[in-house]
C-alpha cells in the first residue's frame, strides 16, 4: 500500500480530520504491516491538523484505569512447607528469599496442627513479618475441629483465607472421589464454615477438575464467600477460545469464560479466585502439552493479566519450586533453586507496577490505540503518583501444544494518541528470558508509537 492510499483509507469519508469521532478505533488491519515511521508520519499529519482543533481532548475515549497496587496484590503462588525433606523445608531460608524477590503477597499453602514451638510455625511467622499471607486448604479429616484451626491462627500469625479439601471428585481423594468425595467435602464444610466466621476470613469454594462437579455440589453461596477455580491451559495460550464442548452461555471448555461459568452453577453472584494454574516448562521440549521456558515466560504473566481483567480476585501459580513429589516442570524455579525466565517475568511486571503510595481514586485517561489488530490486548493502570501505566500485548499462541513446535507471532505496529495534557514517557518491552529494556518513549505532537509482541510491552504516561 502506497502513503496516498493509506492515507485515504485512514481518513473516513466526507469527514475533516477534525471531525473524526472518537473513539479513533478504525480497524488498520494494513497499518501492523507499515514500518512505524510511516505510521509516525501519516498520524504526525492527522494530530498536527488536529492541534487547532479546541475540541481535540474531548474526541479522545477515556477509559477508566485501575489501581496499579490493586493488580499486583492478586498474584499469588501455591508453595508446599508442609512436605517434609523437600527443599520447602530444607532450604527454607531460600524459599522465603525468593518469595521475597518475587514480590508475591499471598501463598496457598497446607494445614498444619504443629505445635507454637515447631519450624513450620515460625517459617508462617516469617511470612506473616515480611507481608505474605496464607490460605490455607484443610484436608478431609473429621477430626480437625474450628478451635484446631483457631489455633493455627494464632500461631502462624499470616492466615487471610480458608479453603476445603483439594479437588475431592479426583479419583481416590476425600474418601473416594466423585460423587462420594463431593458428599464428604460438602459434610465437612459446615465445619470449615464455622472456623471461617469465628476468624473472619472468607471461606473458599472446593476445587475440581472435573466441570460437572461444579453442579453436582448445588448451590452452596450460603456457605462461602469466595468461588475457587483451578484453570489449566494444557500448553495453550492464556486467552485462547476453548477446544472443547460448549456450555449454555457459549464458552468452550478451557477458556476463562467456561469456567467462570462452572463456579456461577454453585456460588452464582460471588467473587472467584483462581487457586491453582499454570504451566509445565522445560529448558527445550518435544513432549505434547508442554512448553519451553521461554514460551511460559510469556504466558505466564499474560495469564495474571487477562485473570485480572477478568475480575478473578486472586491469581495463584502452581508452583514456586520444582520438587520430586510434584509433577517435575511447573515451577517457578528449577530444583536446583535457579529461577526460570518465567519467575524473572513475573518479577519484573510486579516490581514495575508496584506502589507504595498512599491509597487514591483511579482516574480515567483520554487515549486512543490506533493500528491494532484484533488479537491486541491492553489493561490501564494507575499509580499513586498521577502516572499511567499502560500493558500492551498480542494475545496469539507461540506454540503448538499438540506438536511441541513453535509459532511464529507477527510483531504490530500500532499508535497512541494523548490529549494535550499528558505524554509518554517509557518503554518497558519484556523479552524471551523475563528481562525488561526500557527505551525513551518519544512523542510526535500528541502521538507516540511503538511496536507490540506476543511478549507484554509497558508504556509509562505522565502529565505534561
Amino acid at each position: 500500500m502506497n502513503l496516498l492510499s493509506f492515507f485515504k483509507a485512514a481518513k473516513p469519508a466526507r469527514l475533516g480530520l477534525c471531525q473524526v469521532h472518537a473513539p479513533l478505533t478504525f480497524s488498520f488491519t494494513s497499518v501492523c504491516n507499515l514500518p512505524i515511521f510511516l505510521i509516525v508520519l501519516v498520524f504526525g499529519l492527522v494530530v498536527a491538523s488536529r492541534q487547532s482543533c479546541s475540541a481535540q481532548a474531548a474526541q479522545l475515549p477515556a477509559e477508566q484505569a485501575a489501581a496499579a497496587t490493586t493488580f499486583v496484590d492478586t498474584a499469588g503462588v501455591v508453595t508446599h512447607l508442609t512436605y517434609a525433606g523437600t527443599l520447602y523445608s530444607t532450604a527454607w531460608p531460600q524459599v522465603l528469599m525468593a518469595l521475597q524477590n518475587l514480590g508475591v503477597h499471598h501463598i496457598r499453602e497446607g494445614y498444619t496442627n504443629a505445635p507454637a514451638y515447631s519450624p513450620i510455625i515460625q517459617e508462617h511467622q516469617a511470612l506473616a513479618v515480611a507481608g505474605i499471607k496464607s490460605t490455607y486448604v484443610i484436608p478431609l479429616d473429621f477430626s480437625i475441629t474450628p478451635q484446631a484451626i483457631k489455633k493455627l491462627a494464632a500461631n502462624a500469625q499470616d492466615m487471610e483465607a480458608i479453603e476445603p479439601p483439594n479437588e475431592c471428585d479426583m479419583s481416590g481423594n476425600c474418601g473416594g472421589g466423585g460423587l462420594a468425595g463431593i458428599a464428604n467435602m460438602l459434610f465437612f464444610l459446615p465445619m470449615l464454615q464455622s472456623a471461617a466466621q469465628d476468624l473472619n476470613v472468607p471461606l473458599l469454594g472446593p476445587s475440581f477438575i472435573s466441570p460437572g462437579s461444579y453442579a453436582l455440589a448445588g448451590d452452596i453461596a450460603s456457605q462461602i464467600k469466595v468461588n475457587n477455580l483451578h484453570i489449566y491451559f494444557g500448553g495453550r495460550n492464556p486467552g485462547n477460545p476453548g477446544w472443547g464442548s460448549f456450555d449454555s452461555q457459549g464458552h468452550s471448555y478451557g477458556s476463562f469464560g467456561y469456567w467462570k461459568d462452572q463456579a456461577a452453577t454453585d456460588a452464582p453472584g460471588l467473587p472467584s479466585v483462581v487457586t491453582e494454574n499454570g504451566y509445565i516448562s522445560f529448558p527445550s521440549t518435544s513432549t505434547p502439552y508442554t512448553v519451553p521456558e521461554s514460551v511460559q515466560a510469556s504466558y505466564l504473566p499474560r495469564t495474571l493479566l487477562l485473570s485480572f481483567k477478568q475480575g478473578f480476585k486472586q491469581t495463584f501459580f502452581y508452583q514456586l519450586l520444582d520438587e520430586p513429589t510434584s509433577p517435575e516442570g511447573y515451577g517457578l524455579l528449577r530444583s536446583d533453586l535457579t529461577p526460570k525466565p518465567a519467575f524473572t517475568a513475573l518479577k519484573n511486571l510486579l516490581s514495575l507496577l508496584s506502589d507504595q503510595g498512599s491509597s487514591f481514586t483511579p482516574a480515567s485517561l483520554p487515549y486512543s490505540i490506533v493500528g491494532a489488530g484484533p488479537t491486541l490486548n491492553h489493561l490501564l493502570l494507575q499509580k499513586s503518583d498521577g502516572s499511567f501505566w499502560l500493558v500492551l500485548w498480542l494475545e496469539q499462541s507461540s506454540w503448538n501444544p499438540v506438536t511441541a513446535t513453535p509459532v511464529s507471532v507477527i510483531p504490530q505496529n500500532i499508535a497512541i494518541l494523548l490529549n494535550g495534557s499528558y505524554a509518554a514517557s517509557k518503554d518497558y518491552q519484556f523479552n524471551a528470558t523475563g528481562n525488561v529494556v526500557s527505551f525513551n518513549q518519544p512523542m510526535y505532537g500528541n502521538m507516540t508509537s511503538l511496536t507490540v509482541t506476543d511478549q507484554i510491552s509497558i508504556v509509562q504516561i505522565v502529565p505534561r
